[in-house]
């Protein structure tokens, strides 16, 4: 049961539909239909998903969103639809890490400061930033890695679980010396459920009531939602059924329907519910839009470490070719240049982004299911399609 970003790169009738007429009658409608019903047919038993959602936007033009498929593997089963619902997981750090910056315009939070001064509950664990939390160069143990917290989620997908029972699963205090961290890069969703504590202590609210408040409703997300510790009913109605077909890390419930999973095990780390259009709308205020962050803190969001070292970098290189901010990476990779990305999974569910700057292209998906890294053909989509849009549009790929 992970919640991860992405590595590089690692019979049901299609219902494929374009929400807007004007794309239906365009040449990237007519690819984009090319390129999602063949993934569809190529991946979809190996994968064990039932439908595809995608969004695109380039530029300044409208959200164009694309769905394949059904809501779930059963026959008879109804169509993916625009407002179809997926978990995004870790897509969710990004939302977290902006609170966070937020906060410390506030002055409730110095992202410099050792997190324990906020937490001293934690203090084993002393010495280390807010920073360090958000852009995993931490060290902390990942409790999502432990066999414990999985054998657990797998016996009851309906718990809740409060954070403090999540870190504690592997905060050291039944020894009289703690363990040494890793050092470098290390992806630990223990240091986003940390960041959510922070921001629920230092601000005497819940982390959904923060994004409602100071994310949700400023900008519109509409269909983005944090639905713990429970699902509400408009949210389940519209959520895909979601498949895990991690043989892996999850064995017990290898090709099970497991929309149930209570989110609450994924907090601040992986727990918002979206659709890609409202990916879409959530990059561009992250990434373009002037309201939210200003050139201060952008700066700080896209500071980066390299996923080699976990020491800052200026940049990231083609020998240094992936770096991580505040809840976002960056890659370069030659056929496709620099951008911005983040995948998500929870238990049945996979979200990606790509956001190329040069170009302001944004192309988002969600799929019903999650599989191992090495079984993952989301990535390879999403670059289909990216490539595809360039043919089309006569753009070129993002070299600087």
């Amino acid at each position: 049961m992970k919640i991860k970003p992405l590595m590089i790169w690692a019979s049901l009738s299609l219902a494929l539909t374009p929400l807007s007429p004007v794309v239906a009658q365009s040449a990237e409608k007519s690819r984009v239909q090319d390129i999602l019903a063949e993934h569809y047919q190529t991946y979809r038993d190996r994968e064990y998903f039932s439908g595809i959602q995608a969004s695109i936007q380039v530029g300044a033009g409208p959200i164009q969103t694309y769905v394949v498929g059904t809501l779930g593997r059963e026959p008879n089963s109804p169509p993916i639809t625009p407002q179809t619902l997926f978990n995004i997981g870790s897509i969710t750090k990004s939302f977290t890490a902006a609170l966070l910056l937020i906060a410390e315009k506030a002055q409730k939070v110095d992202l410099k400061a050792d997190f324990t001064n906020y937490l001293p509950e934690y203090s084993r664990w002393s010495g280390i930033s807010v920073t360090r939390l958000l852009n995993m160069s931490s060290g902390l143990p990942n409790y999502t890695d432990s066999p414990t917290m999985n054998y657990r989620v797998t016996q009851d997908l309906g718990r809740v679980w409060k954070d403090t029972e999540l870190v504690d699963i592997v905060y050291p205090r039944q020894v009289s010396v703690t363990p040494p961290l890793k050092s470098g890069y290390f992806y630990s969703n223990t240091a986003y459920l940390l960041s959510g504590m922070i921001l629920e202590r230092r601000f005497q609210e819940t982390y959904a009531q923060l994004l409602e408040r100071y994310l949700i409703k400023p900008y519109g997300l509409t269909q983005t939602f944090y639905p713990i510790p429970d699902k509400p009913p408009e949210v389940k109605q519209r959520l895909a059924q979601g498949y895990s077909f991690n043989n892996y890390d999850n064995p017990e419930l290898l090709g099970r329907e497991v929309s149930e999973n209570n989110l609450s095990w994924a907090g601040a780390a992986g727990g918002i519910v979206a659709n890609t259009e409202d990916i879409i709308r959530w990059v561009k205020v992250l990434f373009t839009d002037s309201g939210l962050l200003d050139q201060g803190q952008q700066r700080q969001l896209r500071q980066l470490v390299s996923l080699q070292t976990g020491k800052p970098i200026a940049g990231i290189t083609p020998e240094d070719p992936k770096g991580f901010g505040l809840g976002v990476l960056q890659a370069y990779r030659p056929e496709l240049g620099k951008f911005w990305f983040y995948q998500g999974e929870t238990i049945g569910y996979r979200a990606l982004y790509l956001y190329f700057p040069c170009n302001q292209t944004i192309v988002a998906l969600a799929v019903n299911s999650a599989v191992d890294d090495s079984n993952d053909a989301l990535g390879k989509l999403a670059e289909k399609l990216y490539q595809g849009i360039l043919k089309d549009s006569g753009q070129n790929a993002c070299q600087s």
